[in-house]
């Protein structure tokens, strides 16, 4: 594991709730992809096996993607309506 923690900014409102933006949301899946690529090292007794954790990063940078075309084209229809 990394010596340096995960952590997502959070904004909170006034009643409460809590947010943060995409783009953190985003970049946290990215960092948790690099994080566990490294559980898969070729040491003696690896935590997981390589191909899982293939799949798994992939999953993570499929979603990380798939957030940032949303916010892309978000933000292009409310630029487009101005």
């Amino acid at each position: 594991m990394s010596d340096n923690p995960l952590i997502l900014p959070l904004i909170q409102d006034g009643t409460g709730q809590l947010y943060t933006s995409a783009h953190e949301v985003s970049a946290l899946l990215r960092r948790l992809g690099a994080e566990w690529s490294g559980w898969s090292d070729t040491s003696a007794s690896p935590v997981l096996d390589g191909p899982t954790v293939e799949v798994l990063v992939r999953a993570l940078s499929g979603l990380a993607d798939q957030i940032d075309v949303q916010c892309i084209d978000r933000r292009s229809l409310t630029e487009g309506t101005a």
